[in-house]
């Protein structure tokens, strides 16, 4: 049975998957709205990149782990495998994308990693407010 903070772990998770998802949609819009439809392709490339290595990543880190030193291990493999899934993404988007937009791809995806980056920060802030 997972504690409450494992559940709010779990929660924050799928709040991180599902903002990265939307703001890589977003790019996408703004890409074809302005850029055209390669832009948009590509933007969506990206956001896919950016969010399939991260749900790799946070399913591998969410197990549970007999020990803090299992967990590091974990954590560590977690991100080795996101960043070899983002290379190779990357690679098959410049081999099948035949007129890939970088620029596009490469916002789009940092986008994704902003929202991985900065959603448990802004979490840990608020939690941090409401104690005081």
């Amino acid at each position: 049975m997972p504690t409450s903070s494992e559940s709010d772990i779990r929660r924050l998770a799928h709040r991180v998957l599902l903002l990265q998802t939307l703001t890589g949609v977003a790019v996408a819009l703004v890409c074809l709205v302005f850029w055209g439809r390669n832009a948009f392709i590509s933007a969506l490339a990206g956001a896919f990149t950016g969010v399939i290595a991260n749900l790799y990543m946070t399913l591998r880190a969410l197990q549970r782990a007999r020990t803090p030193q299992a967990a590091l291990g974990r954590l560590y493999f977690g991100q080795l495998v996101k960043v070899v899934v983002s290379v190779v993404l990357f690679v098959l988007a410049f081999r099948y994308l035949p007129h890939v937009v970088w620029p596009a791809l490469l916002v789009a995806y940092l986008a994704t990693l902003v929202v991985s980056w900065s959603m448990p920060l802004v979490r840990l802030r608020r939690g941090a407010g409401k104690r005081a």
